[in-house]
C-alpha cells in the first residue's frame, strides 16, 4: 500500500516541479508571472485536495477496511485527464486552470498515505512506520520523479519546439499510475487482515504487548 501511494507521488512531484518551466516554454509566460500564479494556485489547490482527501479517506474507511485506497484511485482519476488537458491546453489561462485542478486531485492521496501505515502498527511503532513512509515518498517521488522527467525531456527534445520534449516527458510520467493502481490493489487485498492482526504481528516481532 505504501509503495502504491509513493508511486503516485512520483507523478505529483514530477509534474509539480516541471510545471513552471513548461508554462514558460509552451505559453511564453514570464518567470515572475508563472511563479506568482502557480505558487498561489498550488497552495490553494493543495489545501483543498489534502482536506477533501482526508475527509473522504475517513468516510470510506468507516465503510471498508481498504476504504483509504479508494482515495488513491480517485486522485489518479482526476489527475490523468487534468494533466493531459494541461499539457495540450491552447491558452495560458486554460493551462493555469487545469494545473489547479490537477493539483487538487493529485494531492488528495496524501492523508490516506500517511494514515495507512499507522493503522497497521501499535501506537508506539507509528514513528517508525511514518519514517518508512516518508523515506518511500522521498526516494520514489521527490528524488526520482523530477529527475526522470528531466532526463526524458532531454531525450524527447526538438529544435523546432522547445516545449515538445518536456510535454512528452511529463505525459510519459503518467504511465507510472498504471503501477500505482496495481500496487494499491495488491495492498488493499491484505490491509484488512494486516490491521486485524497487528497485535499478533507485534508479539511475533518481539514486542511486549
Amino acid at each position: 500500500g505504501v509503495s502504491g501511494f509513493a508511486s503516485i507521488s512520483f507523478v505529483t512531484y514530477a509534474l509539480g516541479f516541471w510545471t513552471p518551466p513548461y508554462i514558460i516554454r509552451a505559453h511564453h509566460a514570464t518567470a515572475s508571472e508563472a511563479g506568482l500564479v502557480l505558487g498561489i494556485s498550488s497552495a490553494v489547490a493543495g489545501f483543498i485536495g489534502v482536506t477533501l482527501g482526508g475527509v473522504l479517506s475517513d468516510v470510506f474507511r468507516r465503510r471498508s477496511p481498504h476504504g483509504r485506497f479508494f482515495v488513491g484511485y480517485i486522485a489518479i482519476a482526476i489527475a490523468v485527464p487534468t494533466a493531459l488537458g494541461f499539457l495540450h491546453a491552447g491558452s495560458l489561462w486554460l493551462a493555469y486552470v487545469l494545473s489547479f485542478l490537477f493539483n487538487v486531485g493529485s494531492s488528495m492521496w496524501i492523508g490516506s498515505a500517511a494514515t495507512t501505515p499507522n493503522d497497521l502498527v501499535l501506537p508506539r511503532m507509528r514513528g517508525t512506520a511514518s519514517a518508512f513512509y516518508l523515506l518511500m515518498v522521498t526516494f520514489i517521488g521527490l528524488a526520482l520523479g523530477p529527475f526522470t522527467v528531466g532526463r526524458l525531456s532531454d531525450a524527447f527534445s526538438r529544435v523546432d519546439d522547445p516545449s515538445a520534449g518536456l510535454r512528452g516527458a511529463m505525459g510519459a510520467s503518467l504511465l507510472m499510475f498504471v503501477l500505482s493502481v496495481l500496487l494499491l490493489w495488491l495492498g488493499s487485498r491484505s490491509v484488512g487482515a494486516d490491521e486485524a492482526t497487528r497485535v499478533e504481528r507485534a508479539r511475533a516481532a518481539g514486542e511486549v504487548v
